[in-house]
């Protein structure tokens, strides 16, 4: 009887030693861990040091922070276009209309269509749409029948055709050349005082 009692106080010893490691070891993990709000201190401290620079503002894009858009482009555009309908299959009639008013019997349309399509390229300012428009004292008889022409057919595109191909185009700013739009038809009008188109489209 009294080997049994020492048997079992012998475990019952066992098991408090156990405990004690056990303890002892839950003790030592819970000294290694980190508390969060010891680990949200250290991050904010580290940051205090750092210099905020404010950022740069970024300037808006011409389309938008200009709605009227640039005359220097929508008069490129106008020139053209003016040279596109000029050699179009559309135009053909108008042409044969004024060759015929004007007694043109020695001009050939097809080859003005060609030679106004060879222009288009070089159409980017008032100066070259001016050269189209105007006749020189050096230019042959048939130069100044083809810049009549150029100049009668670009008044029936402004006049009939201007608000179709402003609407129905790929134009960025459509409202500002429906506005230049007469502008566009009195200096194409007189050419000689095509000197310049303001900015303001009003």
């Amino acid at each position: 009887m009294g080997l049994l009692k020492k048997k079992v106080q012998l475990k019952e010893d066992d098991l408090i030693e156990l405990k004690r490691e056990d303890s002892s070891n839950l003790s030592v993990k819970v000294e290694g861990e980190t508390n969060p709000s010891e680990t949200l201190n250290v991050k904010s401290e580290s940051f205090d040091g750092v210099q905020e620079y404010p950022l740069q503002v970024r300037s808006k894009r011409k389309s938008q922070s200009c709605p009227q858009g640039d005359s220097k482009n929508i008069i490129k555009n106008y020139g053209k276009a003016l040279s596109s309908f000029a050699s179009s299959k559309m135009a053909y009639e108008y042409l044969e209309s004024i060759v015929s008013s004007h007694g043109y019997n020695f001009v050939n349309i097809r080859d003005f269509m060609s030679w106004i399509k060879s222009q288009k390229e070089k159409i980017n300012s008032i100066e070259s749409i001016r050269r189209l428009l105007i006749t020189n004292e050096d230019d042959d008889q048939e130069a100044r029948a083809y810049k009549i022409m150029f100049k009668e057919i670009s008044i029936i595109f402004l006049k009939y055709f201007a608000v179709n191909w402003i609407y129905n185009g790929k134009l960025m700013h459509k409202s500002a050349h429906l506005k230049f739009r007469f502008k566009m038809l009195r200096r194409i009008q007189d050419p000689e005082h095509f000197t310049y188109l303001k900015t303001s489209a009003k």
